[in-house]
């Protein structure tokens, strides 16, 4: 659980907000301590004597137990630490309640908690952490509505064409939402974990924005430096870059390299034996490819298996009569963190002169989007 907000950071972000906002008056807002310090004021409508309450920094890399103290029989406690730059907290209560926070200034937080599972709990004083908790629910509310959609599908009450039209006008409605959020708020790196709801690929604009905005105010944030780091990652293979050279043996052992394949369109296909969604995607893919082929197009399949033979046997059993190749590494390829794969089917369309195009189409919008090159 404490890793929750740094899994999320992992994330794409973008973030559009006023630069007006200047980084002493951030710090003079709402400072009811000294200058250096916050204060946690707890309240626990269901207390558990004897038991603790920790406090952990959640860093990039590691979390940190910053303090531990047992509420008094009423359930009260308070908590004291430094502030010295913004930063993402987790409060644990008696290891079954876990309050997600963001500490960017000396201020005063009030926090009243049920300390139970899945417990309500209510947070004044600290406007980063009211923001992050602003974007939890919309994105609480998203997963609400698509969960339905999934029920839907199980029961078999909905066309499928009908179904992604309706998944397309939630995502799209929730991605304004965030946006709006974003943009209602001041400079915090809470918008690294909302902007996480979108687009890399269509984004990556402003993430560059958010990145050179944040760094201009928390230059030595260890958050902001690894969103650096991970937009640097990102920038290599989004739409409009060339695509990274992929050189994998095919069956025979024969390295094919992505580069040889120069003067046709390109779909690299991310898939394996085992991953039961690839399978049932590849007769969209035969059929698209038996439409183009002869027009100056070509797949190259690219394969997370680690069984040979298994890999072979599906490549007959779908009949999928293109260009393939394979380190048999699993997760461990060397594709992986080269095209930032973090699940497959993922498909990726190159064109004649190696430049990425467009990303993870499939079925009708794939065939759509060659028809549109192609004739």
């Amino acid at each position: 659980m404490v890793r929750r907000i740094v899994a999320k950071m992992n994330r794409v972000t973008i973030f559009l907000c006023s630069a007006s906002v200047l980084l002493v008056s951030c710090w003079k807002s709402g400072n009811r301590q000294n200058n250096t310090t916050a204060l946690i004021e707890g309240k626990i409508t269901h207390p558990q004597p004897g038991k603790m309450v920790y406090l952990l920094r959640q860093g990039v890399d590691k979390n940190q137990l910053i303090d531990s103290v047992r509420p008094d029989e009423n359930g009260n406690f308070r908590i004291t630490l430094p502030i010295t730059s913004p930063a993402f907290y987790s409060l644990n209560l008696y290891n079954v309640q876990f309050i997600d926070l963001v500490l960017a200034r000396p201020e005063t937080i009030q926090i009243q908690a049920a300390g139970q599972m899945e417990g309500d709990f209510k947070i004044t004083g600290s406007a980063d952490t009211e923001y992050l908790l602003e974007f939890y629910e919309l994105e609480k509310s998203f997963r609400k509505k698509i969960d339905s959609l999934q029920e839907l599908i199980l029961k078999g009450k909905a066309e499928r064409q009908q179904l992604m039209s309706t998944y397309n006008a939630i995502a799209s409605q929730t991605i304004t939402q965030v946006k709006q959020l974003i943009r209602n708020n001041p400079p915090s790196i809470a918008a690294i974990v909302a902007a996480g709801a979108l687009d890399p690929d269509k984004e990556f604009a402003f993430l560059k924005q958010l990145h050179q905005q944040l760094a201009e105010l928390y230059p030595d944030s260890e958050y902001v430096l690894d969103f650096g780091k991970r937009l640097e990652e990102i920038s290599k293979t989004v739409i409009g870059q060339p695509a990274p050279e992929i050189a994998l043996p095919d069956p025979e052992g024969k390295e094919i390299r992505l580069s040889s394949l120069r003067g046709k369109y390109v779909l690299i296909d991310f898939w394996a034996s085992w991953c039961g969604p690839c399978r049932r995607e590849n007769p969209n893919v035969v059929r698209i490819y038996n439409r183009f082929k002869d027009k100056d197009f070509e797949i190259l399949g690219v394969s997370l298996d680690r069984d040979k033979e298994q890999w072979l046997k599906a490549i007959k059993e779908d009949g999928l009569h293109w260009i393939h190749v394979s380190d048999l590494k699993f997760w461990q390829s060397a594709v992986v963190p080269l095209y930032r794969i973090q699940g497959i089917p993922m498909t990726v369309l190159v064109d004649k002169n190696g430049i990425i195009i467009d990303k993870n189409l499939r079925g009708q919008a794939l065939e759509e989007r060659l028809a549109e090159l192609l004739q």
